[in-house]
């Protein structure tokens, strides 16, 4: 196992480039991405369900400003979000925000 590899498990700090080239870094990033783009499909689902709305109020004014573009600030969020994690020093962060959303995305997903 490597060494980047090694630290991660540990919880160590590690180099954010060396970070960036763990398999698990990769892998939390790319689901990451996967949990957003779910979490966008499985928003417009839920809502066409009648008496479901949306429940954060910044992508509830996105909705009622830009109408079916309400994801394109999304979009620009999760981009600048993956452009900051290339700069994290520990998983960590990743890894809570993955579950959080894998959580969003479930809360959607029982709303159908």
């Amino acid at each position: 196992m490597a060494e980047a590899e090694c630290g991660l498990l540990r919880g160590d700090a590690v180099s954010p480039r060396r970070l960036r080239e763990t398999r698990a870094y990769r892998f939390l990033l790319l689901l990451f991405v996967a949990l957003q783009l779910a979490d966008i499909v499985s928003t417009n689902a839920a809502l066409a369900v009648p008496g479901v709305w949306e429940a954060n109020p910044l992508m509830a004014l996105s909705q009622a400003e830009l109408g079916v573009a309400w994801w394109w600030p999304k979009a620009g969020a999760v981009l600048l979000c993956c452009i900051a994690a290339s700069r994290l020093r520990r998983s960590w962060p990743l890894v809570l925000v993955v579950a959080y959303y894998a959580i969003i995305v479930s809360v959607n997903l029982v709303q159908l």
